[in-house]
């Protein structure tokens, strides 16, 4: 082998030995990509150990499913939600209805009249009515009567009357509750109007024909309240008007008479238990 070839060969030994040293100790660069080749990253599991998180609140811990209510329990429910309308506690419809009260009439100066009556009245309906009322009453003079009479010799012409009997229709529009010394009554409002005879002081007296007057054609019209204290009584406080013409004594015209009375009593119901008692 001459000194050419030995040269040759030396050149193509040389840069193959150097690559495979390369490849083995891990250095220089990778000319394959020409990129760098990214260090590999230490493991640091070993050193320090992951910390678990703190448990959550109580008000944050998922609650346990709730169980499902019994047919029974959910009727419970639905019964006792308030509702934004109730039914009537009270009911009259079918119940008659007896009424004893005191009268006194409040739009005469000089004449007190006062007396007592009793009512009876069958409802047709919870708020309609057919009722009868007789009253029976006296007549008693003021002081300013005698004023007139002694200081001014003036003559007053008045009506006395004796006893009415009423037939009316009824008619209670509102219905409501009101609290009472810690209870709540039901009460309604209601309307009166109707017809009848008022029998006075000159009903017997005879006329040309020699047959007695007779009572007095009458109407009336009121209003009124009634507070039900329970199922079978309740306390009523009426303003009634009744209206009639009696020719007085001493005089010879008649004359149109608004006797207007104020009326208080209780009421007894019968059946004494209301069937709408349930839905209170």
């Amino acid at each position: 082998m001459n000194r050419l070839q030995a040269i040759v060969l030396a050149l193509c030994i040389a840069p193959a030995s150097a690559f495979a040293q390369n490849q083995e100790t891990g250095l220089g660069l990778d000319l394959s990509s020409g990129e760098q080749k990214p260090q590999e990253e230490t493991d640091t599991s070993a050193e320090a150990p992951t910390e678990e998180p703190p448990p959550l609140p109580s008000s944050v811990a998922e609650a346990p499913p709730a169980e499902p209510l019994s047919p029974a329990d959910r009727d419970v429910t639905l019964d006792d939600r308030v509702k934004s309308v109730q039914r009537k506690v009270y009911l009259k419809k079918g119940r008659f209805e007896l009424a004893p009260s005191v009268t006194l009439s409040v739009n005469d100066p000089y004449y007190t009249k006062f007396g007592a009556a009793v009512r009876g009245a069958y409802y047709l309906a919870d708020t309609l009515a057919v009722a009868g009322r007789f009253s029976a009453m006296q007549v008693l003079p003021e002081d300013d009567v005698r004023i007139a009479k002694r200081t001014f010799d003036s003559r007053i012409f008045y009506s006395v009357p004796q006893w009415s009997a009423m037939g009316d229709v009824e008619w209670s529009p509102l219905y409501g509750k009101v609290a009472f010394l810690n209870d709540i009554l039901h009460f309604d409002a209601y309307l009166l109007g109707g017809l009848g005879v008022v029998n006075t002081e000159t009903s017997s007296v005879l006329m040309t024909s020699g047959a007695p007057r007779g009572p007095s054609f009458a109407a009336d019209l009121g209003l009124g309240l009634r507070f039900v204290a329970r199922d079978y009584l309740a306390v009523n406080v009426a303003l009634i008007n009744t209206t009639y013409v009696d020719q007085p004594l001493n005089t010879s015209k008649g004359a149109t008479q608004n006797l207007m009375t104020l009326n208080a009593g209780i009421s007894f119901f019968f059946p004494m238990k209301s069937t709408g008692r349930e839905s209170e």
